[in-house]
């Protein structure tokens, strides 16, 4: 059935899951007698679908059920029950819970909405269901769900009324895991009829205890399945998703997922520019990135790229050589392979001669291939150009592009299946138009097939960027970082009963990780300001300096250029007249050196909701939100990461060589990110939000210096 499970799972966990995804019994509690209502249909289709185990219905007022004997309660039921199907109203669930884990019902499915999702009452609900859960130990999908579908063993203790319809189920190699009851099933049945086998579809809904996480990591160790799919709304349990990532990396076994509901920053996001540059669905992007999650947009998308990736094959290489009977075909897959990082390069003159030579006169046989609608006569043309294109040493992808044709549509097909099993290359076939019985052909032999270039581009690319994938990294921490020191400056905060930290603080907070900052002085009044200006040399620039005070520009308390004594003094006064007038107690002012740069760079942190303490880098400066060009990834995170979310920003070509100057030092900035990552992991149970907002970079190969920091703290409850 599977692998043996990874040393951090215990055999007890396996087993329970191993119940729920390969039951031999199932008994469904509340089971009714009408085969049409939600509480039958369980019974019905275990029995019409050929479950090869037992099945027991329990109902209190019937010997029978939909022709099986039926039970008044568990107690009655001989032998051992693998998985129970609780199909009983909400009120009643916790207690059926209790009586599964008293007759030794290790798994069990709640289909009863009435919930968390349902205001105070279903709430309260949910509470006692997790006080059910927590005294029996029952491993619970749902509740809120559907149910599952094992198709190899028949297993279908579901109630979607996707089984309704005269449906084949047909195994595979693909396991989908969904949060969406019914946008799961519209996906498994759009699988099916896209001639894909699917292994599992387990729908989680409320994930009171079993997440999509929980799922999909039992799932690596099931034989069969080599491709995992996943719909998700929301992350709760983000580093448990990222564990079920890491292992499925190791085992080449791609995760391919769809998240939906792309959030706004929340309240605090005009205080920190990190909170809103990185909302919920930026920080699962750059995990995803991370963890070698494929994030496609779509059922589409995501079908599409589970045919591709569902035959096993990897590649070795970003080049694609596409044979079309249409050089317009051939141009638009150019476009759309361009446009998601597969390249369709020009062969030398020497492969050009070689296809050229089985090619019509008119042909053309500089990649994109042009076979013309010759091969429609002559289908051994198409057999000819594939073995000269599967010879090609940089073929490491290969896509037939093909239209109408169904009077020749099975020659065709027999020519492509004999081509496709000579090789281990990805190859995809696009045929448009026709009956649609030539795709149904191609997709019978295991051939990726679509009706759009641009949707098997979309494929392809996913399918490179995964094979090409790099490691998952695994961050040490930097030399030169002192928690303690780190500590010390937030206790000096909170005696103070303060959770926002002034500029001043959080420079020495960042400095204890090794960050480089401008150099500064702290000054309570114009003369103090003055000797600060004697101790750095000029220029300099004053700034207000209050707890307060977020970003400081936005009340003018940020005074520039300042080069002597009389300047600095003026600027002083005026500060401190503005604080007055805006009524900041605490005010004071920060002498701080001026230093030019020839980028501003934004490094950030916040705690996500779902995965914790993250990291953010962006271009910096006042118009970062407008910009809007950065990169997220969860913290810790390694130098090759931190190189990567600075090269993937738009506008990453800055940082190389402009206008005759030398390239920024990457490096040098990747290690400040990876020095802001640390923080935030060695603090995350302090510090909320950090901005260091702007990282001055120059052309001489420095990342110079942080010239503003904000941070702020977790609120901290009140004791009683």
């Amino acid at each position: 059935m599977g692998s043996t499970a990874t040393a951090s799972k215990s055999t007890g966990q396996l087993a329970d899951l191993w119940k729920l995804l390969y039951p031999r019994s199932i008994t469904v509690i509340g089971a009714s007698d009408n085969p049409v209502k939600l509480s039958g249909r369980p019974v019905d289709y275990l029995q019409r679908f050929g479950f090869t185990g037992r099945v027991i219905p329990i109902n209190t007022a019937r010997p029978q059920v939909q022709g099986l004997p039926a039970y008044r309660s568990l107690d009655e039921v001989p032998g051992t029950i693998d998985l129970a199907m609780i199909m009983l109203p909400a009120e009643q669930v916790p207690t059926a819970v209790r009586a599964c884990g008293k007759n030794g019902i290790s798994a069990a499915i709640v289909g009863a909405s009435g919930f968390g999702e349902s205001g105070k009452r279903g709430a309260q609900l949910q509470l006692e269901l997790e006080a059910a859960i927590a005294e029996t130990g029952v491993r619970v999908l749902g509740p809120n769900c559907l149910g599952m579908i094992g198709v190899r063993d028949r297993a279908v203790p579901t109630f979607t009324s996707a089984l309704d319809e005269t449906i084949e189920l047909r195994d595979g190699p693909v396991a989908f895991v969904s949060q969406s009851g019914a946008f799961g099933s519209f996906v498994f049945t759009e699988a099916l009829h896209a001639g894909i086998g699917i292994s599992h579809y387990v729908n989680t809904g409320n994930e009171v205890d079993l997440s999509v996480a929980d799922v999909l990591d039992a799932l690596l160790d099931a034989g069969e399945t080599r491709v995992l799919l996943a719909y998700l709304e929301g992350v709760s349990d983000g580093r448990r998703l990222l564990e079920v990532a890491r292992r499925a990396h190791r085992l080449d076994k791609p995760i391919l997922a769809v998240k939906v509901g792309r959030s706004e920053a929340g309240a605090r996001a005009a205080q920190s520019h990190t909170a809103s540059l990185a909302g919920e669905d930026a920080v699962f992007e750059g995990a995803a990135h991370q963890f070698g999650i494929v994030r496609v947009d779509g059922m589409n998308a995501l079908l599409d790229a589970a045919q591709l990736f569902a035959t096993g094959r990897r590649a070795h290489g970003r080049s694609l050589t596409t044979l079309s009977l249409s050089g317009g075909a051939g141009v638009l897959m150019a476009d759309a392979a361009s446009a998601h990082g597969v390249e369709i390069t020009a062969w030398d003159q020497a492969w050009q001669d070689r296809m050229a030579a089985v090619l019509p006169p008119y042909g053309s046989p500089s990649n994109p291939i042009d076979l013309t609608a010759a091969l429609l006569a002559d289908p051994d043309l198409l057999r000819c150009a594939l073995d000269v294109a599967l010879a090609h040493p940089d073929s490491h992808l290969v896509a037939v592009l093909l239209g109408n044709a169904d009077k020749h549509a099975e020659q065709l097909v027999d020519v492509i299946g004999c081509a496709h099993r000579s090789t281990d290359r990805p190859f995809v076939v696009v045929w448009t138009g026709g009956s649609g019985d030539a795709q149904r052909l191609l997709r019978a032999q295991g051939i990726p097939c679509y009706n759009d270039p641009g949707r098997a581009a979309a494929a392809l690319g996913a399918l490179v960027d995964y094979s090409l994938r790099p490691a998952v990294p695994d961050p040490h921490r930097p030399s030169g970082v002192d928690p303690t020191a780190a500590r010390a400056v937030l206790d000096a905060v909170r005696t103070a009963g303060q959770t926002q930290l002034d500029e001043y603080a959080s420079t020495r907070l960042i400095a204890a990780y090794g960050i480089p900052s401008a150099g500064s002085r702290r000054a309570a009044t114009p003369e103090a300001a003055v000797s600060a200006l004697d101790e750095l040399g000029g220029p300099v620039t004053v700034k207000l300096l209050s707890h307060h005070v977020g970003h400081k520009s936005d009340i003018g308390g940020v005074l520039l250029d300042l080069v002597d004594a009389d300047q600095v003094r003026e600027a002083a006064r005026t500060l401190l007249t503005r604080a007055s007038t805006a009524e900041l107690a605490d005010a004071e002012l920060l002498v701080q050196r001026m230093v030019d740069g020839d980028l501003e760079v934004i490094v950030g942190t916040k705690h996500d909701i779902g995965f914790g303490p993250v990291v953010v880098v962006g271009f910096g400066g006042v118009l970062v939100e407008v910009l809007a060009d950065s990169a997220a990834a969860v913290a810790p995170v390694d130098l090759d990461t931190a190189r990567r979310m600075l090269l993937s920003l738009r506008g990453s070509r800055l940082f190389g060589p402009v206008r005759g100057r030398p390239a920024c030092d990457l490096d040098a900035i990747a290690d400040v990110v990876v020095r802001v990552s640390w923080l935030a992991t060695d603090l995350a149970e302090e510090v909320a939000e950090l901005d260091v907002n702007p990282l001055l970079v120059d052309r001489s190969g420095q990342a110079l210096a942080a010239v503003d920091c904000l941070a702020r703290l977790t609120d901290v409850p009140t004791t009683p």
